[in-house]
C-alpha cells in the first residue's frame, strides 16, 4: 500500500509537471507571437511614415496641380496604409486570441482529465482501503471468537 500511496503521488507530481510544462509552453509562443506582431506592426508603420516623408518632399519640390495630386495620393496612401495596419492589427490580436482560446481549452482539458484521474486512484485507494479494514475486523472478531472459546 505505501508503494501505491507512493506511485500515485508521484503520478500526481508528473501530472502537475506537465501541465507546468504545457503553461510554459503556451507563455512562450504567446509572447513569440505578440513580439512578432509588434514587429510587423512597427514594419507597417516606419513604411508609412517613410511613405510619408517622400510624398511631403514631393509637395515641397512642385507647387500646383502636381502638388494637389500627391496630396490625394498622400491621403490614399495614408488611409490604405492606416487600412492595411487596422487589418494586419486586427488579423494579429485575432490570431493571439484564438492561439489563447486553444491553450485554454487544451489547458482544460488536461486539468479535467488530470481531475478525473485523480479522483479515480482516490476511489480505488478507498476501496482498497476499505478492503483492508473489513479484513482487519473479520479478522479481530476470528481472534475474538477463539479467545471466547
Amino acid at each position: 500500500m505505501p508503494s501505491e500511496i507512493k506511485n500515485a503521488t508521484l503520478d500526481e507530481a508528473r501530472i502537475r509537471q506537465a501541465r507546468a510544462h504545457t503553461q510554459q509552453q503556451a507563455d512562450l509562443e504567446l509572447r513569440e507571437m505578440q513580439t512578432r506582431h509588434g514587429d510587423e506592426v512597427a514594419r507597417l508603420q516606419e513604411s508609412h511614415t517613410s511613405t510619408l516623408e517622400n510624398l511631403k518632399g514631393a509637395y515641397d519640390v512642385q507647387i500646383s496641380k502636381e502638388a494637389e495630386m500627391l496630396e490625394e495620393k498622400l491621403h490614399e496612401a495614408r488611409l490604405e496604409n492606416d487600412a492595411r495596419v487596422s487589418a494586419e492589427k486586427k488579423a494579429g490580436e485575432d490570431e493571439v486570441a484564438k492561439t489563447k482560446l486553444g491553450y485554454r481549452q487544451k489547458l482544460e482539458e488536461f486539468r479535467k482529465n488530470s481531475e478525473e484521474q485523480l479522483e479515480a486512484l482516490r476511489k480505488q485507494y478507498q476501496a482498497a482501503a476499505e478492503g483492508i479494514q473489513e479484513k482487519a475486523r473479520k479478522q479481530s472478531r476470528k481472534e475474538r471468537e477463539m479467545s471466547n472459546a
